[in-house]
C-alpha cells in the first residue's frame, strides 16, 4: 500500500491532500487571477484620481522625498519591524490559551522565529493579493508545519483581529480627541465610521458565537460542524481573563509603535510645514493602518495613499508635501514588506 499525503482543512472547511492545499494557497497563482489584477488596477486608478484632484506636483513630491534623512527613515523602519516580535508573542499567548499544542514545537514550527515568519509571510500575501487572504495563509502555514487544526488556528487569528481593532480604534478616538477636541473635521468622519463599523462587526461575531452557537450550527452543513466548533472554541478561549492584561499591553505597544514609525518619517523630512503634534501623528498613522483592512485592494493600496494624503491636508499641509509623507511611510509599511517578503517567500522552508 502506498502512503497517502496527510489531509488538512482548507479555509472553506474542505479536506484535501497537502499537495492540493498547497496549490490552493499558491501566491503566484492567486497573483495571476483576474480579481487580483483588477484590484491593482483599481489601486492605480485611485492614486491617479487623488493626485489630479489635489493637484499634487509629482516633481515637488519627489524633491521632498529625496531630501529625507535616511537615518531617521531607517529608525522608522526599525520601529515598524519591532512590532513583528510583539505580534508573535501575542499570537503565542492566544494559541496557548486556545489549547493549540504549540509547546510541542517551541523549538521548531512553533518557536518565536517561526511565528514571526508566519506573520510576515501573511503580511506579504496581504500586500500582493486582495481580500485579506494572508490571514488564511497564516493559518495554513501553522497547519502545514505543525499539523494542528486550521480552524482552531484561524480562531486565534480572528481573536487577534478583534484585539487589533479594539486597540486601534480606542487609540484612534483618543488621539483624535486630543488633536481636534469634541468637533472632528468632516473629512475624518469616514475613518471613524469605518473603524467603528469594523469593531461592531467583529465584536458581534464573537458575541454571536458565545450566545448563538446552536443557532449558527443549525444554518451550516453538518459536515462543517466540527470545523466550526474548533474555530468557535478557539476564538472564545483566546479571551480568558488571565491573559487579557498581557494581550492589551502587547496590543497597545504595537499600535503606539505604528504611530512612532510615522513620527520618524515626518522628522526625516525636517520641514516647517510639518508642524504636527504627537497625538496628530498617531491619529494619522492609525487611520492609515485602519484603512489597510479594506479588502478591495491589497493592503488598502491606493485607498490608504489617497485618504491619508487628504487627511494631512486637513492639518494645513500642502498636498505635495503630504504626498511625500504618505509615500515614504508606505515605503516602510508596504513596499518593504513586498520586497523582503518576496525574498523570504523564495527561500522559506516553511511556506
Amino acid at each position: 500500500m502506498t502512503d497517502q499525503p496527510p489531509v488538512v482543512e482548507t479555509p472553506t472547511g474542505d479536506r484535501e491532500s497537502n499537495g492540493e492545499t498547497r496549490a490552493t494557497f499558491s501566491l503566484g497563482q492567486r497573483l495571476r487571477q483576474p480579481r487580483t489584477l483588477i484590484s491593482f488596477g483599481l489601486a492605480i486608478a485611485i492614486i491617479v484620481f487623488v493626485t489630479r484632484s489635489l493637484d499634487i506636483d509629482l516633481a515637488t513630491t519627489w524633491q521632498y522625498m529625496r531630501s529625507a534623512n535616511p537615518w531617521l527613515l531607517g529608525l522608522g523602519l526599525i520601529v515598524f519591524y519591532t512590532t513583528f516580535p510583539l505580534r508573535a508573542l501575542r499570537w503565542r499567548l492566544l494559541l496557548a490559551n486556545a489549547d493549540v499544542p504549540i509547546a510541542e514545537g517551541r523549538h521548531s514550527w512553533a518557536s518565536l522565529p517561526a511565528l514571526i515568519e508566519y506573520i510576515y509571510l501573511s503580511w506579504f500575501a496581504n500586500c500582493i493579493v486582495p481580500a485579506k487572504l494572508g490571514d488564511a495563509y497564516r493559518g495554513y502555514l501553522l497547519k502545514h508545519n505543525g499539523n494542528v487544526s486550521f480552524s482552531a488556528t484561524f480562531g486565534t487569528i480572528f481573536a487577534e483581529r478583534l484585539l487589533d481593532m479594539i486597540g486601534l480604534f480606542s487609540l484612534l478616538v483618543l488621539s483624535g480627541y486630543l488633536t481636534f477636541g469634541a468637533h472632528m473635521p468632516e473629512g475624518t468622519q469616514i475613518v471613524f465610521f469605518f473603524g467603528g463599523l469594523l469593531v461592531v462587526v467583529i465584536v458581534s461575531g464573537l458575541a454571536g458565537m458565545r450566545w448563538l452557537g446552536p443557532q449558527i450550527r443549525w444554518f451550516i452543513p453538518r459536515r462543517l460542524h466540527r470545523v466550526y466548533g474548533n474555530f468557535e472554541q478557539s476564538a472564545l478561549k483566546s479571551f480568558q481573563p488571565k491573559i487579557l492584561p498581557r494581550l492589551f499591553v502587547f496590543t497597545g505597544a504595537i499600535w503606539l509603535l505604528e504611530g512612532f514609525r510615522l513620527w520618524f518619517v515626518i522628522e526625516s523630512l525636517n520641514h516647517t510645514g510639518l508642524n504636527l503634534s504627537l497625538a496628530a501623528i498617531i491619529f494619522v498613522a492609525l487611520a492609515s493602518s485602519l484603512l489597510t483592512a479594506l479588502p478591495i485592494t491589497p493592503a488598502g493600496l491606493g485607498v490608504v495613499e489617497g485618504t491619508i494624503t487628504v487627511v494631512l491636508t486637513l492639518f494645513g499641509i500642502a498636498a505635495s508635501l503630504g504626498g511625500a509623507v504618505t509615500l515614504l511611510d508606505r515605503l516602510i509599511n508596504f513596499w518593504s514588506i513586498v520586497v523582503f517578503g518576496f525574498i523570504l517567500y523564495l527561500f522559506s522552508q516553511r511556506k
